[in-house]
């Protein structure tokens, strides 16, 4: 692959790299138009559930309310899986799922109060946990906790209110008492946004019972099959016993590793518009890396750098072909190195992110970065010497559906995984993630 420059493709690339790293503006308010509130039930329950010696609490039997705008909620105990805790909860009955539930946990040594849990969205895993600053309830101020995909992302936020006056607080007087402080667009994605995505999570689920697994696979800019080392053709019989369950009744037509898939993938994005895939010898070209002397005499015989250099290869080809000119990966603003959580770790340059830590991060990039995929290079130090060596590719596409709920179709090596199976079997690794524009639906074929 030729690289030219100009002017103008600079100026086009910085807009690219700006437009897809600005946070999009939510769409919705927050708390949403339809989000009950239940500061009027706490108000009546407030000295017999919340405020009451925890052994009186614990002698109350379930029960139901109803606020002065006639919305009923139920109100319960329970302890919580370590035994450690009661949790009082106050639910919503008109909502369908979690969202709107309200829950104060309780020492059970003590009875004291230690946090309120407020769920703003139908998904368990987001929630927000208000905690007091002191041992004393009732002085100072409250502290506030952001949690994604079960993850503290936001942490101790100042909420200027002693934590007893949250018992009785609405959510809306929460957020407008730390709109400044708190990204609260993250709870208030644009769902109209998503549709593309979920029309090439369903393309490439579909094309994946025409694939198998082939050490070495990928396709040519043809679209044949053929070995990435050599470039020769595809053996068809060690295509045809490499076939599973999932494609034994379907017209196979090659196969493909972890990084031919990718490329299947990307080919999808630029053969219906340039006429053909992408040639697989320009994907090999090196990258922005560590060039130590540690590093240099195994970059060719380990091949330390191929999974980093050629998913930045693949993403930056899309690129070039937005503005219609070749443009270096070093310069065309994929990489993915966003910091934004103070309760996950930081992006490391040219490694990325521990994989442990790639949930939540989709979430946040799914909200503010609406309509790209990312490619994933998998890096783990290994051999002898012991050296980081970017060995894997993995291909995410984080997503709400019509119901709100996140969601990240994973896929390896020709096949669907889940983000739980792919941060167990990484947990040791990092992540170097580059970012796609999904197209518009009709105009991707895998």
């Amino acid at each position: 692959m030729k690289y030219t420059f100009s002017f103008r493709v600079i100026i086009a690339f910085l807009a690219f790299a700006l437009s897809a790293s600005i946070p999009a503006v939510a769409a919705e308010p927050v708390p949403a138009a339809d989000f009950i509130e239940s500061d009027g039930v706490r108000r009546q329950i407030f000295d017999t559930w919340l405020d009451e010696e925890l052994i009186q609490v614990m002698r109350l039997d379930t029960a139901q309310y109803t606020d002065r705008y006639e919305y009923s909620f139920v109100v319960a105990h329970e302890k919580d899986k370590t035994g450690a805790f009661l949790a009082v909860t106050v639910t919503p009955g008109e909502t369908a799922g979690i969202r709107g539930t309200w829950v104060l946990f309780r020492r059970v040594s003590d009875g004291m109060p230690d946090s309120i849990r407020i769920y703003p969205v139908n998904d368990p895993s987001v929630y927000v946990v208000l905690r007091p600053s002191s041992t004393n309830p009732e002085r100072g101020r409250s502290l506030l906790d952001l949690v994604i995909m079960d993850t503290p992302t936001i942490t101790s936020v100042p909420v200027g209110v002693p934590f007893i006056s949250l018992y009785t607080a609405s959510f809306a007087s929460i957020v407008g008492m730390t709109r400044s402080t708190v990204p609260w667009r993250l709870i208030a994605p644009e769902l109209y946004r998503y549709g593309d995505m979920e029309a090439a999570v369903s393309a490439v689920r579909d094309g994946l019972k025409a694939l198998v697994y082939l050490d070495d696979g990928a396709f040519n800019e043809r679209g044949e099959p053929v070995l990435i080392e050599t470039g020769l053709p595809q053996d068809p019989a060690q295509i045809l016993s490499a076939r599973t369950k999932s494609n034994t009744g379907s017209d196979v037509y090659g196969g493909v590793n972890c990084s031919g898939f990718a490329k299947w993938i990307i080919d999808g994005i630029v053969r219906p518009r340039a006429g053909n895939g992408l040639f697989i010898e320009s994907l090999k070209a090196s990258t922005a890396s560590p060039v130590t002397h540690f590093t240099e005499p195994y970059r060719e015989t380990r091949d330390i750098f191929f999974a980093l250099d050629w998913t930045r290869n693949l993403a930056s080809a899309v690129v070039s072909l937005d503005v219609g000119h070749t443009v270096k990966p070093d310069f065309s603003g994929v990489d993915v190195t966003v910091e934004p959580f103070s309760g996950v770790p930081f992006y490391e340059k040219n490694v990325g992110y521990p994989a442990a830590s790639l949930a939540p991060l989709l979430y946040y990039l799914a909200v503010t970065e609406p309509g790209h995929f990312y490619l994933g290079a998998v890096s783990r130090e290994r051999g002898k010497p012991l050296l980081r060596q970017y060995h894997h590719v993995a291909v995410f596409f984080p997503y709400f559906d019509a119901s709100g709920k996140f969601a990240v179709a994973v896929f390896e090596s020709a096949e669907e995984t889940t983000m739980q199976s792919f941060i167990a079997r990484n947990g040791d690794a990092f992540v170097n993630l580059v970012r796609v524009r999904v197209p518009e639906k009709g105009y991707f074929e895998p």
